[in-house]
């Protein structure tokens, strides 16, 4: 009994020995961790620590960068506004932060105050970067407006998910005045231009026409040329006065009824020559119904004539152009471009050379003219197609392209139906 009794002991003690050696292992087991953790935690401290000063760092940034910096998230709200924003708006970070966008910020266009087209909903929407027009301003708290150029870019989360849009606008008040010197500088010097080569072109005229002495066929070689390259000066002062009128706002435009098929008909006539001249093939495809559309016509030559010379003057001989109208309604996508208004869409495309991609972004500013084009055609000013945005603003339109090297461009811009 007594010896039972000892073994059960023994065989306790024994099981007690090995608990204690497990619980000392576990123990020790639990303080490698617990000072893995402590490691971790300290490491999660500094990390955060980092973060803080990071974040820091960049509002700091924010709020010290030249431009005013805007970020809402994917339902418009506004989460982020710098103190540049804060100055040129005239709202402060409470009026504004938690609050929709539009709710605060206003955008108008400088010809007719009326609301410029959502850029930042565009941006949210389509995920690209998007570009408000020119001529905009941005009305303050206090009701004052101040021209403003600005982007906005979306901004994505990791997998592409967006998750909002990061705003950035700029007061552009000193480069519109500076602007505004120029075109007044250019005027009075293309009207003191003008008058001698009027003179020159008068007298010219005068001597082909054998008013004067007689000349002989060298001398009338010579007067040609001289007129040719006169009349090159005055297609270039007229161009650069009427970029004048245009820039600082003293054209006038007198909208009377017109058919824009017959326009266009009409308009294609006169350059008729040009294109039997280099034996392009043209191609004419026009919008069913008849639309009698109240608008300049002065301007609405110089819109569709520059697009049309141009795919003229840029196609190889044999080449073809088309020109082609259709009616497109108010959200219609044409070649990644979201129609405005119900509206008559006219395309000019050609099958020249193209616009090398580089180029693309800057095509509709003023004087420039991409490598190809400048090798092919040496006479050019750059100034055709920023006259042809400029007009299409003032009246309400749009114009945008599509074009690849060694394949061609297509030109697109729109009329709108409503007065």
């Amino acid at each position: 009994m007594k010896e039972n009794v000892r073994r059960k002991l023994e065989i306790t003690v024994k099981a007690l020995r090995l608990k204690a050696k497990q619980l000392a292992v576990i123990a020790k087991e639990k303080e490698h961790i617990r000072q893995k953790l402590a490691i971790t935690a300290e490491k999660l401290v500094l990390k955060a620590e980092e973060l803080a000063m990071t974040i820091v760092e960049k509002k700091a940034i924010l709020a010290s960068i030249g431009d005013a910096v805007m970020a809402c998230d994917k339902e418009g709200l506004v989460v982020l506004f710098n103190r540049k924003a804060v100055e040129m708006t005239g709202f402060s970070e409470k009026e504004v932060i938690g609050q929709h966008y539009n709710h605060r910020i206003k955008f108008v266009r400088e010809i007719d105050n009326k609301p410029v087209a959502d850029f930042i909903a565009e941006a949210m929407k389509t995920g690209q970067k998007t570009t408000m027009v020119d001529n905009t301003l941005l009305i303050r708290k206090n009701g004052s407006k101040i021209p403003v150029a600005d982007s906005a870019e979306p901004i994505r989360y990791t997998r592409g998910i967006l998750i909002g849009c990061v705003v950035v606008f700029r007061d552009i008040t000193q480069e519109k005045e500076i602007d505004k010197a120029k075109s007044e500088f250019i005027s009075v010097a293309s009207h003191q231009l003008k008058t001698p080569a009027t003179i020159i072109s008068l007298y010219t005229e005068m001597l082909l026409s054998g008013s004067g002495d007689t000349i002989t066929l060298k001398q009338k070689e010579y007067i040609n040329e001289v007129r040719g390259a006169n009349m090159r000066i005055i297609d270039i002062i007229n161009t650069l006065l009427n970029i004048s009128r245009i820039e600082m706002g003293i054209f006038s435009m007198e909208a009377t009824p017109m058919d824009i098929i017959a326009f266009l008909k009409n308009s294609i006539k006169e350059l008729r020559a040009s294109v039997n001249e280099k034996h392009i093939i043209l191609q004419e495809e026009y919008h069913q119904s008849k639309h009698i559309v109240p608008i300049d016509r002065l301007l609405l030559t110089m819109v569709f004539s520059n697009l049309l010379s141009n795919s003229i003057k840029y196609t190889a001989p044999g080449g073809t152009v088309s020109v082609k109208s259709v009616e497109v309604k108010k959200g219609d996508k044409i070649r990644s471009n979201t129609i405005k208004e119900n509206s008559i869409l006219i395309s000019v495309s050609d099958s020249g050379f193209g616009i090398p991609i580089h180029s693309q972004d800057k095509i509709f500013t003023k004087f420039f003219r991409s490598e190809n084009a400048r090798s092919k055609h040496t006479d050019g000013t750059g100034l055709g197609l920023y006259i042809v945005k400029s007009i299409l603003d003032h009246m309400g339109g749009d114009v945008w392209f599509w074009s690849k090297e060694k394949e061609g461009t297509i030109f697109y811009f729109t009329i709108p139906l409503k007065k």
